[in-house]
């Protein structure tokens, strides 16, 4: 959401900001941090009211701090990223055509250990290289960490009752007294289960890391390609 939207302003600022830097009115690191400045904040703001609310409503286990740090840094990713798309595309229209299938294909290989793939296989270089550009791919892995890491699944409360939060958290709680069959008879805490998905290695910090790496990635390109496009 946030890099269309970025995507849309860039198309209709590109051709003034162009003519206005023909002029020399202002210089390409000036526009951008301008850019970030005024954009950025406000698609923060949206991020911490939505973490306010999922925290409250489903009951989850990561803290407000960390589930709220992933879904801002995430908006950056996708904010910068929409910049450095819509500097290196020639036009705006070119810019919006491009941004879309780069969206799926983000998205697409930020699907941590999808069905049917053998994780002994060493996986294409391509893939490979495209899952390590993809802001939501980190984002998924954070959330993840953040979410399971030192979880045990065990029901602490011995069968007494309980009926206080919401309507979410009484529901987890009513699928912990379930007998557990299956893989599920297996699981015995969340570490277990980053394992299963790949992350046993990872750490909550190292994917938010990666994703202000990112980020700052796509602010340099942007830069760049508002260069090369004034000159």
């Amino acid at each position: 959401m946030t890099l269309m939207k970025t995507l849309d302003l860039f198309a209709k600022e590109k051709p003034v900001v162009q003519r206005e830097q023909q002029r020399h009115q202002y210089t390409s690191l000036e526009y951008l941090l301008a850019k970030t400045i005024a954009e950025i904040p406000l698609d923060t703001v949206f991020a911490v009211v939505f973490t306010s609310t999922l925290k409250s409503l489903c009951g989850l286990r990561i803290g407000l701090k960390a589930l709220t740090g992933v879904f801002s840094l995430m908006t950056v990713a996708g904010a910068s990223l929409g910049f450095a798309i819509g500097a290196l595309s020639p036009t705006g229209e070119t810019a919006m055509i491009t941004g879309v299938p780069i969206m799926v294909v983000m998205m697409t290989v930020g699907i941590i250990n999808p069905a049917g793939v053998d994780e002994s296989e060493p996986q294409p270089v391509v893939v490979g290289a495209l899952k390590q550009l993809s802001p939501i791919a980190f984002a998924i892995k954070a959330l993840c960490l953040g979410e399971y890491q030192g979880m045990e699944f065990g029901n602490p409360s011995n069968g007494k009752k309980r009926n206080g939060g919401n309507i979410f958290a009484r529901g987890r709680h009513l699928l912990q007294d379930l007998p557990k069959m299956g893989a599920l008879a297996l699981v015995q805490n969340g570490d277990q289960v980053l394992v299963e998905l790949g992350l046993g290695r990872d750490s909550y910090k190292g994917a938010m890391k990666h994703l202000a790496v990112l980020s700052l990635g796509n602010l340099v390109l942007s830069w760049i390609g508002l260069k090369m496009q004034a000159s």
